[in-house]
């Protein structure tokens, strides 16, 4: 199990996720015209869940990965950048940066309420 101080650590940890990943998103979005653009994306779920499913704490805690998104056919300018795609995905990083932040707010409340005694 995970302490408290470690639980914060790992919200924060995703919630910086989330917005680099918004960032990123924005990225896309903002070159959706330009020619010889490649898509680019966040590559840390699968490492972050992975490290988590083994019990390796600090391994999750690491850092993001930006990578080359390969997705999508590349239309004849080279650009490769959906629209439809990058607003799903603004929407549903958008979503998951709510709720990590709510569970955040309710376990720093949590904590404040132990030390007040109430």
């Amino acid at each position: 199990m995970i302490s408290g101080d470690g639980q914060i650590a790992l919200l924060t940890r995703v919630l910086d996720v989330a917005t680099l990943r918004h960032r990123v998103i924005a990225e896309n979005v903002a070159n959706v015209n330009t020619p010889g653009y490649q898509r680019q994306a966040v590559a840390f779920s699968d490492a972050f869940a992975r490290a988590l499913s083994e019990g390796k704490w600090d391994a999750a805690l690491q850092a993001p990965a930006r990578v080359v998104a390969g997705a999508g056919d590349p239309r004849a300018d080279g650009n490769n950048v959906d629209m439809d795609v990058e607003m799903g995905e603004l929407q549903q990083n958008s979503m998951l940066f709510q709720v990590y932040a709510q569970i955040l707010a309710l376990r720093i409340a949590q904590m404040r309420s132990a030390i007040s005694g109430h």
